[in-house]
């Protein structure tokens, strides 16, 4: 195994490991209609929950609020990337595969001796561009390299620095689930849906579409039998919610198999409380929060469907 190094000092993006203060995401739509974002967690967003928001109907805009204080220390301080008087271009990225589609926000020109106040970036997404999930990153570009050439700082304008934080992942849907659903199309003949199960390890990749997802046939003759159109918010039809699952039942019975002996042992370990979770992870905590029966097919797929029935009944009788 190789690896590549940089020609000249990057950003490890620092930010926003240690305070939550100092990277800030705010989401809206310029519509009026509020996203409905839900943090699943430190790293991980998802819109359309309780919400009137459509990906398909709906734009979308992310605004990005860093600190200048730990800013500047990780560009222009003893160990950054630039000399005090480089300039550096700052701009959101939104990289999705389920889009097929990578593209950047207006760009953000940073100067160590600016008197600025914090910084804000936004990016715009506009409506039927985006689905599935993606990840938004903080990126920096050299701007205007310094007189003086520096051994170690990159010097060509436009070279790419790096990620300034962590990246978060944006989970998109307009039903407001928080599990990975894909619309494709399989053909009339083909099936209603089928599980998207292309990991290699469960324990290392995250529960995100790229390795795992319930794809939905929107080519088949009952498609449309998957939503209630009756309902005011287009919401799910109880065959959706028994596709979902049987769908889910699966994703765990693949998991135990993969895992093995390894894991009855791994239902014992305590839950991930920050990242974004693995596919194990993920089924961990489903099965903890059902109360889900693993010691056999039948009784899975039988406890999958009661507990999500009575979340159903739950969230009615709540609303």
């Amino acid at each position: 195994m190789s690896t590549r190094l940089p020609l000249y000092r990057m950003l490890n993006a620092p930010l926003g490991d240690g305070s939550e203060s100092e990277v800030t995401y705010i989401f809206r739509s310029d519509d009026g209609i509020d996203p409905g974002a839900t943090a699943v967690s430190g790293d991980q967003y998802a819109l359309g929950k309780d919400s009137d928001w459509n990906p398909a109907e709906h734009p979308l805009v992310v605004q990005c609020l860093i600190e200048r204080a730990p800013l500047l220390e990780a560009i222009f301080g003893p160990h950054g990337v630039v000399s005090r008087d480089a300039e550096v271009l700052l701009a959101l990225e939104w990289a999705s595969a389920d889009s097929c589609w990578r593209t950047l926000g207006p760009i953000h020109g940073l100067r160590h001796e600016a008197d600025d106040e914090d910084v804000l970036l936004d990016i715009e997404l506009e409506p039927g561009t985006v689905r599935g999930s993606g990840l938004l990153s903080v990126q920096a570009f050299l701007g205007r390299y310094a007189v003086e050439f520096v051994p170690g700082f990159a010097h060509q304008p436009g070279a790419r620095l790096g990620l300034l934080a962590q990246p978060i992942e944006i989970v998109i849907d307009g039903d407001g689930s928080l599990f990975p659903v894909l619309e494709e199309s399989l053909g009339a003949e083909g099936p209603l849906w089928e599980l998207k199960a292309c990991w290699s390890d469960p324990q290392d990749e995250p529960f995100s579409s790229d390795y795992v997802a319930l794809v939905l046939n929107n080519a088949h003759p009952h498609f449309e039998q998957l939503r209630d159109r009756r309902a005011l918010n287009i919401e799910q039809s109880p065959l959706m919610r028994q596709v979902f699952a049987a769908w889910l039942a699966l994703v765990i019975a693949q998991v135990q198999e993969d895992m093995g002996a390894q894991f009855d042992m791994y239902l014992s370990a305590p839950d991930a409380d920050e990242g974004i979770a693995s596919i194990a992870d993920a089924v961990r905590s489903f099965i903890r929060l059902g109360d889900l029966k693993t010691g056999s097919l039948p009784e899975l797929f039988i406890s999958t469907q009661c507990w999500l029935d009575h979340r159903v009944r739950e969230l009615e009788s709540a609303a």
